[in-house]
């Protein structure tokens, strides 16, 4: 799976093969923030002053409502998925029209 869509609460369905690349597990923390137009997970420590979220027994995350707004992300958004396991983190690319 290379795509992933942003559910209407902000929620993102995390597969199985990108929790083993960055290592988590339910109740985990997961750290959140923007590369350019691009939102980027990572598990890695150092980013504790970014964004997270926890993710959950429903294999979700939540995207924070700030990082939608910067974004210019909207529900129903779809997602490419580019993966850096040596940094462990995943990428976030939104399929904008346009």
């Amino acid at each position: 799976m290379n795509k992933v869509k942003l559910r209407k609460t902000g929620q993102l369905y995390i597969p199985k093969t990108l929790t083993k690349i960055l290592n988590i597990d339910v109740g985990d923390i997961i750290y959140i923030f923007m590369d350019g137009k691009n939102i980027v997970l990572t598990s890695k420590a150092g980013f504790e002053k970014e964004n997270k979220c926890t993710y959950n027994q429903k294999g979700t995350i939540h995207i924070p409502a700030e990082i939608r707004r910067l974004s210019n992300i909207d529900s129903d958004t779809i997602f490419t998925i580019t993966i850096d396991e040596k940094e462990k983190r995943v990428y976030l690319i939104p399929d904008l029209p346009g």
